[in-house]
């Protein structure tokens, strides 16, 4: 069996890592990676919307962390009135570490509560 980890650089070589040392042949292909922005497009022009918003979906740990490393360099806090959905239970966990709330997370095709 071969396994085609397709995650950003620095998570995929560790879970090839892992897949390796049990045995199992893999490689990494990153898609995409995270680095904080310097571009004039970035979350700073899109705060009002983040309050404005009725939902917010965050898809990785690292925008969770991204993101929340603006706010508190910001001195701005995580919207209270907004639902929030993750991709995958990692990535719930790693939310809920900053809003201490509820929030439905996608895992195995079940909605479930965090």
């Amino acid at each position: 069996m071969k396994i085609l980890v397709i995650k950003p650089v620095v998570s995929g070589k560790k879970l090839v890592k892992k897949l390796k040392k049990i045995g199992i042949n893999s490689w990494n292909f990153s898609f995409f990676d995270f680095f904080p922005s310097n571009s004039s497009i970035n979350l700073s022009n899109k705060i009002n919307e983040l309050y404005k918003s009725n939902i917010i979906v965050l898809f990785s740990k690292q925008s969770v962390y991204y993101t929340n490393l603006y706010l508190n360099t910001n001195n701005l806090k995580w919207p209270d009135s907004v639902k929030y959905f993750t991709i995958g239970k990692s990535t719930a966990l790693f939310l809920y570490k900053y809003i201490k709330k509820k929030f439905f997370f996608l895992y195995t095709k079940i909605a479930k509560v965090c």
